[in-house]
């Protein structure tokens, strides 16, 4: 019996979150002198997505490592202190009322490699985001070095705190990272298509539930409770 959801928080609740980001490494890179093609960039973002962003500046910036803490400096401001990142987000028609129904019925949980306070002092309440989650950890606020997606570990974190087994939980994400956290914390994954993963590539990774996005969520749920 299905007791916990599990969401990823970047282009699954929130979209636009990827280009954000990707705008946020852009001007970073421009700054600091880089020059890296898009097709490159996003190869090694996508390498180490979902982990604290020193990691995936030390991914882009592996033939020029003496510049990891400036170019950490340069994205803290653009990302958490400018509008860089917050002003590409959107909201997903009727994820407000669609949170509202699932929690009369799961545990909702969060589990992402964004910020705490970014999530809670920024984005929720530019989206008027219901106070819905039983737990939400972030990889850069509540995970040691090295545990980050796809590490198990914050999944199992909720699990424990939570009281559910895993085969009564499952996760939402769209990246790799996220199909390979589930996998490894013996979650069933489920993948939307409006982040980081193609139709194609999710069906490669063995993913059984894809999605448009989040707000079809209902349907997987359907028949997982039949």
């Amino acid at each position: 019996m299905l007791k916990l959801i599990v969401f990823d928080w970047d282009d699954v609740i929130i979209l636009g979150s990827k280009e954000g980001y990707y705008n946020c490494y852009r001007e970073t890179l421009k700054e600091l002198g880089v020059v890296l093609d898009e097709k490159e960039m996003d190869i090694r973002i996508r390498r180490k997505w979902g982990q604290p962003f020193r990691i995936e500046l030390a991914e882009l910036l592996q033939e020029q490592p003496h510049l990891i803490n400036k170019a950490c400096e340069i994205f803290y401001d653009k990302k958490f202190q400018g509008f860089t990142f917050v002003d590409s987000l959107k909201e997903v028609e009727g994820v407000n009322e669609l949170l509202i129904r699932l929690k009369k019925t799961y545990k909702l949980a969060v589990a992402t490699g964004n910020k705490l306070d970014m999530i809670k002092e920024k984005i929720i309440p530019k989206f008027n985001i219901p106070d819905v989650f039983d737990q939400i950890i972030t990889a850069h606020d509540d995970v040691p070095e090295g545990k980050s997606k796809p590490d198990p570990y914050m999944i199992q974190i909720i699990l424990e705190r939570q009281g559910v087994l895993p085969n009564e939980a499952i996760y939402v994400g769209d990246a790799d990272n996220d199909v390979l956290m589930a996998n490894n914390a013996g979650v069933m994954p489920v993948v939307v298509l409006t982040g980081h993963l193609s139709r194609d590539e999710a069906e490669k990774l063995g993913v059984k539930y894809i999605i448009s996005d989040v707000s079809k969520l209902e349907d997987v749920l359907k028949i997982l409770n039949q």
